[in-house]
């Protein structure tokens, strides 16, 4: 690999007003254990005083395979049974996010749509960020499927997605993906109010001759100013693939980074019933460690 470049910007004295979070939605699975991704959703409700909105993913009742068989007057039965589950599960669900709200002292509200809902991404919409977990591939119906792709790829919101097993924990070093596109403008735009308030940002750029027209004559200088003009602590690093996998790369250096979060746009685009991302997005969207924002 090729020697690293650096740059950095500091903030400037008048940085102007960065609009908060306000509103933060997140989507809870059926099927798995909620305590992760809801934890997370509330501690950063809390650090910016947002109102935290859960989306239950209600489940279809499970039916084991004897009560497949069962017929006459005890189908009901079966069906209250499979039915007073997802009741119970609701309310476990419910119970634990009531706490965390309670915890940290938030404005909340609880939906309950079905597990299948094909408006899920319109919950996101009125949001200024939602959150939803990776699916866990040890979870055999680890959620509903394609859930996260289509948020990430229709809701027009920024979404973070949570790696399985993840803690909850504040946003305070951040990488964000920047080959000077379309999208990674968007993602920075979206990601502000955290950029501003990180400890530290790094402006990460691999291979900038092969990105988009935009870098300018010395890339990342230009976003590195935006950010700083926006308070943000910012360092921008230059690296040469030499060939290597960008998505493992990207997500190799945000590692040792020591990053709480990965901020990216996320290329790719809906046809018909199918999701499809570039290489990079589909890397990070199924591989990263660490919770990632992604726009589009």
């Amino acid at each position: 690999m090729n020697p690293t470049q650096q740059a950095t910007a500091a903030p400037v004295d008048d940085a102007p007003r960065v609009e908060s979070i306000g509103e933060i939605v997140v989507f809870v699975d059926g099927y798995t254990d909620p305590t992760d991704i809801m934890e997370f959703a509330g501690v950063l409700a809390q650090e910016y005083d947002a109102h935290l909105t859960g989306v239950f993913m209600r489940p279809a009742p499970a039916v084991t395979p004897p009560e497949m068989f069962v017929r006459g007057t005890g189908i009901p039965n079966v069906i209250e049974a499979r039915q007073a589950e997802v009741e119970r599960i609701e309310a476990d669900h419910r119970a634990h996010f009531d706490d965390i709200v309670r915890r940290n002292a938030l404005g909340s509200e609880w939906r309950s749509v079905p597990y299948f809902s094909s408006d899920a991404g319109v919950h996101a919409r009125y949001a200024d960020l939602a959150v939803v977990a990776r699916p866990d591939p040890a979870v055999q119906t680890a959620g509903p499927p394609g859930l996260v792709e289509s948020l990430v790829l229709t809701s027009g919101r920024p979404v973070i997605v949570l790696p399985p097993h993840s803690t909850a924990s504040r946003v305070r070093r951040v990488v964000v993906g920047w080959n000077a596109g379309r999208e990674a403008a968007r993602a920075v735009a979206d990601a502000l109010p955290l950029l501003v308030r990180a400890a530290a940002v790094e402006v990460l750029i691999i291979d900038p001759e092969r990105g988009p027209a935009g870098h300018g004559q010395e890339p990342g200088a230009d976003i590195a100013r935006y950010l700083a003009r926006h308070g943000a602590r910012v360092e921008v690093r230059r690296l040469s693939s030499d060939g290597a996998d960008v998505g493992r790369l990207l997500l190799s250096q945000a590692a040792a980074f020591g990053a709480d979060l990965l901020v990216m746009g996320a290329y790719g685009h809906a046809r018909l019933n199918e999701l499809i991302f570039g290489g990079v997005t589909r890397t990070a969207l199924h591989d990263a460690g660490l919770p990632v924002l992604m726009s589009r």
